[in-house]
């Protein structure tokens, strides 16, 4: 294997997930997920939810070149997906580039290719200075996205660390809820966390609530613990693991 080669990406044109509602979806290989994230089955973590069920099948397809195309390909897509049209990159994976790093380079190609177009992600890739891997790179390549039209979540794993975030100005950021109880939160520094809509309203879905898809919103999104490992992750955004 090539060492940061292009990451080979599928792309489904209307996904069949309740809550993200039927807009196009990609799916990256594990290559690409950090070890920077606690959620990492590689590194003994628990709870990433694309490692459960149809969806880790689908998953291992797209790691073996089963299933996808080039990232040239993938870019290729994105530019002839309607104009407007609201879309979510890497239902599993994270952002191009192996491990902790962010490939400026690719990351860039899919922001001019989303133009005109409604594309949004998240990612666990460091960005905090005391993180391992190259975070300086990686915000300037995010920001860079972000300020494209191409919007970046930076994802927390609890309100504190969503504070940590937050303060680097480099993106919007959602985070792992600690309560299961739906109700919208704020920091330890005071910014406003509201749950994600889908999770709390009947026929919501994201097509339809298009919230983590603005870069420049004021709140943070929250997300409540779901899936068989749901335990271990509200543990985690507790502070308790």
């Amino acid at each position: 294997m090539i060492r940061n080669a292009p990451p080979i990406v599928h792309i489904t044109k209307k996904s069949g997930n309740v809550k993200t509602g039927p807009i196009p979806v990609s799916s990256s290989g594990r290559n690409t997920c950090p070890d920077a994230c606690p959620l990492k089955k590689a590194n003994g973590g628990k709870g990433c939810y694309g490692e459960g069920g149809p969806l880790s099948w689908h998953w291992n397809k797209v790691d073996s070149a089963d299933r996808g195309t080039t990232w040239e390909g993938f870019c290729e897509s994105i530019a002839r997906l309607p104009v407007g049209q609201l879309w979510r990159h890497n239902q599993v994976g994270d952002l191009p580039g192996e491990n902790n790093t962010v490939n400026g380079s690719l990351l860039g190609q899919l922001a001019k290719a989303n133009t005109g177009r409604n594309g949004f992600t998240y990612t666990h890739k460091p960005v905090l200075e005391r993180q391992d891997g190259p975070t300086r790179s990686n915000r300037e390549a995010i920001k860079a996205a972000n300020r494209s039209g191409f919007t970046v979540n930076l994802s927390a794993n609890g309100l504190s660390h969503a504070d940590e975030l937050a303060a680097l100005n480099v993106g919007p950021v959602v985070t792992i809820l600690p309560t299961m109880d739906g109700e919208n939160v704020t920091t330890p520094q005071g910014r406003k966390v509201v749950v994600c809509p889908a999770q709390t309203r009947d026929g919501v879905t994201c097509a339809t609530c298009k919230l983590c898809s603005r870069a420049n919103r004021s709140v943070i999104v929250g997300f409540i613990p779901h899936g068989g490992s749901k335990k271990k992750v509200l543990a985690m955004a507790r502070g308790e693991v």
